[in-house]
C-alpha cells in the first residue's frame, strides 16, 4: 500500500480526481451561482454606465461642432 501512495503519478492522478470532484460540487453550489449572478450584474451595470457616458460625450461633441459651424458661418 505504501508503494501505491509513494508513486508520484498515482498521487497526482488521485489528487486530480479529488480536485475535479470538489470543483464540480463547487460549480453546482448555490454560493457559486449567486456569486456569478452578482458578477454579471456588476458587469452589466458598468456597461450601462459606460454607454450613458459615451452618449453624453457624443452629445457634447455635437454641441461643439454645431457651435463651430455657427461661428464659421458668421
Amino acid at each position: 500500500m505504501t508503494n501505491f501512495i509513494k508513486n508520484d503519478k498515482t498521487c497526482f492522478f488521485a489528487l486530480g480526481v479529488a480536485a475535479a470532484t470538489a470543483g464540480v460540487k463547487f460549480l453546482k453550489s448555490k454560493t457559486f451561482h449567486k456569486g456569478c449572478v452578482k458578477t454579471v450584474a456588476a458587469g452589466m451595470k458598468i456597461r450601462d454606465e459606460a454607454a450613458a457616458e459615451l452618449l453624453r460625450i457624443k452629445e457634447d461633441a455635437d454641441d461643439i461642432r454645431a457651435e463651430a459651424k455657427e461661428e464659421t458661418a458668421e
